[in-house]
Formats: C-alpha cells, structure tokens, sequence
C-alpha cells in the first residue's frame, strides 16, 4: 500500500471506532481486525503501520480532543495526531489516486493552522496522560502521588505473553525455547511464561501451531495458579470465557477431577471449546448459562455446596487492560460503573454458594478501580449469612507459584492488585476467599 493509502485507511478506522465508542459498538481490535479481513490485499507490514497508528491514536485521543475542542470529526482526530507526531505525513491528503484520502477542505486547511497555534504542552496533566474524567477519582484513590506514573504506563503497548501448555511439554520446554528464540524472555513473576516486547506474528511459532503454547497475559497466568487447583478437585470457573484460566487451572490438576467452565457466551464459549480440544484437556464441562436466575439455579444445582474451588472473573470496566485496549476509557462512565459494581456483587454471591466448607472463592477483575475490587469483596463479606476469611496470596503463593512474591498495589494486604506501572503485568486484582 502507498502511504497515502495507509492515511486512507486510518482514517476510516478511526471513524468505525469513534462510531463504536459513541454507540457501544464493538472494540477497536474486533473492528481493526475485521477490517483487514475484508482486504487480505494488505500486506503484513502495511497492516501493522495502520494498526500501530490506530493505537496510538487512542492513546493520544484525550489530547486530541482537548486540541480540537469543538471541531471534533475522525479526519480531525488523525489530522491533529498527524500534527503532533508525523506533519509531514499531512502532504498525503494531497495525493490523487482510488485508495488516496480525500483532499484538505478549507476548512480542514484552516484547522490546521489552528492547531499549530496550541501548545500542547500547556494541556491538563489528566488530558496529557489520557486519563478519561469519570475514572479519575479511583485513579486517584488507587495510585496516589505515582498516578502519573500509572497513567503512562496504560499508555504503553502491552508485551504479548505466552505460557505453556503443561499437559503437552516437559520441565525443558521453555529453556529451550528460550535458546532457540530470539526476542522472547522469561516472565519474572510467572514461573514458566515468556514475553516479547514486540507484537509478534503466532503463525509464525511452531509451538503455538501444536498447541505446546498459549497466550496468556502474566497477570491471567498468576491469577491461574493462585486457584491452587489440585487433581481430583472440584473447580468451578463461573466466567469462562474464552477459557484462558480454564485450561491452565486444568492442566494445574492434570487432567484429573473436575473443571465446570459457565459463561452466558455462546461465541466464547465456542472458542473455549476449541482450545480444550486443542490442548488435550479433558476434564472440562463447558455448559452456557442464561440470564434468568431460574435457569442458572437449575444449572448449578448438581454442585451446590461442593466445589473445592470457585472463581469468578467478573465483567468490569476492563481499566486493567488499557495497554491492549485504550478504547476502553471512554465506553464506561459512572452511572455504567455503578450499574456493573451490582453485576459484580451478583455475581460473587451466585458463585459462592457452589463452595463447600473450607473450599475457596476467587473474586477476580481486570481492573484496577477500588470500586470494582476491593469495595466488592467488602460488601460481599459483611453482607453474607456464611462466616468466609480472606486468605492472604502470600501464603498461596509460595506454596503454587514459587517465585518472588510481588507486593500488591490494593488496600487489603491480604488481596492480590497487580498494575502496569510496577509488576509490568495488566491490571488484575484476586481476593481469595475461604468458607469457614
């Protein structure tokens, strides 16, 4: 593609994700990703330069919008980006040809002569940090006096992290993968993932290809292992998914005992199924769930009271998760937040009564908002008709995981909170819960 093409397709990216923010419509990686599918014409490296353009003008989308305050359009959005980053890449509006953008109208021409007039450096520090208004409070409360630290950290592209399948490969695996490859290290925190800093292609990993690798971000694989699934168990994972945490809790219990993998997903849960199948895990139950509390009691009435271990990965405001998806910001807001805070809740409530005495809950969330993690456990704990304790992750920790136990980012010294800035990982948060 020419470059003036790459301009092109920008821009219509970024009007299907300004249209999908606005609308509650689908993600900026479903819509870059189906957007390619459509023009297999792209090539590798052209696909690439206009998603990495794309993210970054998310991750610029505060500025850019403090810049173009009333005149704000898509073709606004990726001029001011162009501005601030590349002007000379501006010079593309002015090339002819079937996939060259439109041409500066006047009064594009005059907006760019009025941007240039904006110091950037004089914006808000919460604009200049991309940090949306309905979240700053819990920022905040959160990170403090190193909220600007955290703020660029979400601000980053996030590595990409890959852990193995532990049913396929023996204790050598990742050393020699790491030998053989190049541009991959160990995770510090994981004791057997790796990482690229670079977004790399997976077709190109045979070891993906045989399903001996999975991605996993090492936050997902710490939150995994700190289930403390043994063979012959009873798990239950009320939030599958596309079932990250599933196969690994699985392949903790070696293929022995019982994994009942929920969601109300169909379409993730189809994709679950084909990861089992991928990764020889035969222990899991994956059953679809639906809304209407009738229905979902009759699913779980089978194992009320008699799992060893439940965890739920609750839907949140996926603030943990900015690094990947920066769109995230601005498709929640405080009235969303407080509406899902009560989803949460819900949620940790249906799951604990599959628990038997002395087995464990798991509350977990991508999330880094105290309102979504801490005050959730809270509230669950001072509510519930059972007697349950925090179990401190340090303890687990040492016992499962085995390397240098990070300190956590949460008010509850007991509860996991993980965030970019610090363990380098996505933002996740684990209370564990034991039923007294």
């Amino acid at each position: 593609m020419r470059p003036s093409a790459r301009i092109a397709a920008l821009v219509e990216l970024v009007s299907e994700i300004e249209e999908g923010i606005a609308a509650g419509g689908a993600p900026a990686d479903s819509i870059v990703n189906q957007y390619f599918r459509a023009r297999r014409y792209a090539g590798s490296k052209d696909r690439r330069a206009i998603s990495d353009m794309v993210y970054e003008v998310l991750r610029q989308r505060e500025l850019l919008l403090w810049m173009l305050s009333d005149q704000v359009s898509a073709r606004g959005l990726v001029i001011a980006y162009l501005l601030l980053n590349d002007e000379q890449s501006l010079t593309l509006f002015e090339e002819t040809g079937q996939f060259a953008p439109d041409a500066l109208s006047d009064s594009e021409v005059d907006l760019i002569e009025k941007l240039k007039s904006i110091n950037a450096l004089e914006a808000p520090a919460t604009v200049k940090h991309n940090m949306p208004l309905w979240a700053l409070g819990q920022l905040k409360k959160r990170f403090g006096s190193t909220l600007y630290d955290a703020a660029d950290a979400m601000n980053k592209a996030a590595p990409v992290d890959l852990r193995p399948n532990l049913l396929k490969v023996d204790d050598k695996f990742i050393s020699d993968f790491l030998d053989k490859s190049e541009g991959f290290e160990a995770t510090k925190l994981s004791p057997f993932g790796v990482r690229s800093q670079k977004n790399i292609g997976l077709g190109g990993i045979p070891e993906y290809k045989q399903g001996k690798l999975e991605v996993q971000d090492e936050a997902a694989q710490v939150a995994s292992l700190l289930v403390d699934a043994k063979p012959g168990m009873q798990v239950a994972d009320i939030c599958a998914g596309a079932g990250g945490k599933t196969l690994l809790v699985s392949c903790q219990m070696a293929n022995k005992g019982q994994v009942y993998a929920y969601d109300t997903s169909g379409k993730r849960l189809t994709e679950c199924k084909k990861r089992i199948e991928r990764g020889g895990n035969r222990n899991v139950q994956v059953t679809q769930l639906k809304l209407d509390s009738v229905s979902r009691s009759k699913v779980f009435e089978p194992v009320l009271g008699k799992c060893d271990r439940v965890y739920v990965d609750v839907p949140c405001s996926g603030s943990g998760t900015w690094r990947r998806s920066p769109d995230q910001r601005w498709r929640m807001n405080e009235a969303k937040l407080a509406k899902l805070n009560d989803t949460q809740f819900a949620l940790l409530t249906e799951a604990s009564a599959l628990v038997k005495a002395g087995g464990r809950l798991l509350y977990m969330t991508c999330s880094v908002l105290p309102s979504e993690n801490e005050a959730i456990v809270e509230r669950f704990i001072n509510t519930s008709s059972d007697n349950w304790r925090l179990v401190n992750y340090k303890d687990i920790w040492s016992e499962t995981i085995g390397t240098e136990c990070p300190h956590t980012n949460s008010s509850v010294d007991e509860a996991l909170q993980l965030v970019p800035h610090v363990h380098h990982t996505d933002g996740f948060f684990v209370a564990v819960l034991e039923r007294q």
